[in-house]
């Protein structure tokens, strides 16, 4: 998939490029997929397109749940067995093609991608064992589960972000793409090439909603409070930046994104305990919303990175601000969901 994009960039193109570079820039974009840095030219890349690794753990899962399936009854094969052994037969052909392109770094996101993969792999293969659910009901697997529940309303919010300010900037986008004049194949790229960074927009943007933002480059942010930027590429999706200077009360109303995902998590951890006290509510909420927050700020971790030197790195969600603002706002709203969960049947009564 990678190479064949390149490869349709390079006809566009028409350049000096040959096929032999084209298919190279491809396996360079997948090795960075799979959280190797690579070098492209003269510049040190390690942002990960997570479109590219989601399809490439959907396809580990596939292929898990397939040896899932040859399984015999007789046979204690467990799905994390399976999940490993297939994730470590599709990293040969990885080691390899990285030694040969003398591709060596492998910075410490290479270990949420891995990750990732492991996960869709275990989620493959349960679904074919008849040993249990992904997610047998217990204390600590109903926390994951609210945990879960808030990153995907985060990721919703980041999504309503995206989509409202392309649809508030759409001439700016329109201009941008036609600045550009691509061709047919070319605008196809274009719009693969976008895609495959889709994933780290929806987060980069659910950072927006929280309020700490993002950076696109040294010295740049990008929040509700206040947006100032630099040099920006001349990419279609970035179009949609807001313009420089500070915000209006209309994107303040963003910020309401955290507390509703704390809320969501509480809920999904409270509400099927009735017999849960007030104080317990309340504690298992707010543990649940600081939780949900700590590892928002770890996938906005995953999807930062550097795409270049000097101006472009560090690119991606402000990560410590995002920690405090996510972890504050999601526990005092899980708290604050808590406590009315448990008074609520209290005010029937």
């Amino acid at each position: 998939m990678c190479t064949g994009m390149t490869v349709l960039g390079a006809f566009a193109a028409a350049g000096s490029a040959g096929f032999g570079d084209a298919v190279r820039l491809g396996t360079s974009l997948w090795l960075l997929a799979n959280g190797v840095g690579v070098r492209i030219g003269m510049v040190s890349v390690t942002l990960v397109p997570w479109g590219v690794t989601a399809a490439i753990a959907f396809t580990i899962s596939r292929f898990a749940a397939a040896s899932a399936r040859r399984v015999r009854a007789d046979q204690a094969t467990r799905p994390w067995s399976i999940g490993i052994v297939t994730v470590a037969a599709y990293l040969v052909p990885v080691l390899v093609a990285a030694t040969r392109l003398g591709e060596q770094q492998f910075p410490v996101r290479w270990a949420a991608v891995m990750t990732a993969l492991l996960l869709a792999a275990r989620w493959g293969s349960s679904r074919n064992l008849a040993r249990g659910q992904f997610l047998a009901p217990s204390s600590r697997l109903v926390i994951l589960r609210a945990v879960l529940a808030a990153q995907l309303t985060m990721l919703v919010a980041g999504a309503a972000v995206l989509v409202t300010s392309l649809w508030i900037h759409l001439k700016r986008v329109e201009a941008l793409h036609e600045a550009l004049e691509p061709g047919v194949l070319a605008a196809v790229v274009l719009l693969v090439l976008q895609l495959a960074f889709a994933p780290n927009a929806l987060v980069w943007s659910a950072s927006y909603a929280l309020g700490s933002g993002f950076s696109i480059g040294a010295g740049s942010v990008v929040a509700p409070g206040s947006t100032q930027l630099g040099i920006v590429p001349a990419v279609p999706l970035l179009g949609a930046l807001p313009a420089a200077g500070p915000g209006d009360m209309g994107q303040l109303w963003w910020l309401a994104a955290g507390a509703i995902a704390g809320a969501i998590a509480c809920w999904v951890a409270v509400s099927n305990r009735p017999a849960v006290r007030l104080d317990q509510a309340s504690l298992r909420g707010g543990v649940c919303g600081l939780l949900a927050g700590a590892v928002f700020a770890a996938v906005a971790w995953a999807t930062s990175g550097d795409l270049g030197a000097l101006r472009f790195t560090d690119l991606g969600p402000r990560l410590f601000p995002l920690l405090v603002m996510a972890s504050t706002t999601m526990g005092l709203s899980g708290m604050i969901t808590g406590l009315a969960l448990r008074l609520m049947p209290r005010r029937r009564k």
